[in-house]
């Protein structure tokens, strides 16, 4: 008995933990996706209005609108994508539940071969069958996801994605929007804005890489390579519109 409970104590301690260490978890996608474009687009914004000889207050102004609009307009996408998959997901579910009611046999085969698929034979096989079409929600859930790929939990929350998206476009696309922000030596002030968007690449992966508890350098290492390959294109096209046109960086 005693060790029963000894038992329960620790999986309920490994699942408080569970929890807390991924609570992020299911918004990595968002907030390196929303991150990574909020800091390349606004840093192509910056290098672009720089390279046109605009003041000052014209890089914040343009910064800041690209800023908000493409923050408002990668939050509503991702929210309208998850959305549409998680109606996807509920007629799929429908479908499925309509199958194994009007055919039982013809779906408990198909579990069958999943599992068989997966290494189960014999007594085991025949258990775990009989375990899973026992309950109808279970087995369901296992259609859904052995036919068509999806979870529930994967689709949940599509509002909060979007939300999540928004606040890690602003919150790394800001960054080398600063140098223009606060008071910079002018002469440097472009410098500054490459190195804070460098910076913020580096803040983006440490931040994957305390979420999803992989080495603390490969976050960053991945996201700023991958980053500064977009950074340095929009800065190379840029620089080659302002040659054709005349304009000097």
């Amino acid at each position: 008995m005693k060790q029963q409970r000894d038992v329960q104590k620790a999986l309920r301690e490994h699942q408080n933990s569970e929890r807390h260490g991924h609570r992020l978890g299911p918004f990595i996608h968002d907030i390196v996706y929303g991150g990574n474009d909020g800091i390349v687009t606004t840093f192509a914004v910056v290098a672009g209005t720089v390279g046109a000889g605009m003041p000052r207050y014209v890089v914040i102004i343009l910064g800041l609108a690209n800023l908000f609009a493409d923050a408002s307009s990668m939050a509503t996408g991702a929210y309208l994508s998850l959305k549409s998959e998680l109606d996807q997901y509920k007629r799929l579910r429908k479908e499925e539940q309509e199958e194994i009611q009007e055919d039982p046999e013809l779906e408990r085969e198909e579990i069958r071969e999943y599992l068989t698929q997966k290494g189960l034979k014999g007594e085991k096989l025949t258990a775990a069958l009989d375990a899973i079409t026992s309950s109808e929600d279970l087995w369901v859930d296992l259609m859904m996801h052995s036919e068509h790929g999806m979870t529930e939990e994967s689709l949940a929350r599509p509002v909060l994605h979007g939300v999540m998206t928004f606040c890690s476009f602003v919150l790394f696309g800001s960054i080398p929007l600063i140098p223009y922000i606060f008071t910079v030596n002018p002469d440097i002030r472009f410098r500054v804005a490459i190195v804070s968007t460098f910076v913020s690449l580096f803040i983006l992966g440490l931040t994957r890489s305390a979420v999803t508890r992989e080495r603390l350098i490969r976050g960053p290492l991945e996201i700023v390579s991958v980053g500064a390959i977009g950074a340095f294109i929009a800065y190379f096209v840029g620089v080659l519109l302002k040659s054709i046109v005349g304009v000097a960086l």
